[in-house]
């Protein structure tokens, strides 16, 4: 597959256009689309490229004081926190991370 078909997938998942959609932009097959690893690889970073530039946006927002953007901040680093392993307790620790600071 061609850097330019590659790139042409990444900015689709950067849209969040469909599997479909994506194909057709690309000039590729669907069947196409599925073997290949790296094409499903840069669909995927094309998502998370916009999640990430979403996510900055929002906390810039919050950081200027947007009540709504607080909120929304706050409601991702709650989904986030469900995701990270407890904190490993150290000697000495009481077990959170930042005790004692």
């Amino acid at each position: 597959m061609s850097e330019e078909t590659l790139q042409a997938i990444e900015d689709c998942g950067a849209a969040e256009m469909q599997i479909a959609e994506t194909c057709a932009i690309a000039e590729i097959g669907e069947a196409e689309y599925w073997a290949s690893l790296e094409a499903q690889k840069r669909y995927r970073i094309g998502q998370l490229r916009t999640k990430l530039e979403m996510r900055q946006a929002i906390i810039k927002m919050a950081k200027s004081g947007n009540s709504a953007m607080v909120k929304v901040y706050q409601d991702i680093t709650a989904e986030n926190a469900a995701d990270l392993p407890p904190p490993a307790k150290v000697d000495g620790e009481r077990g959170g991370e930042f005790d004692g600071i």
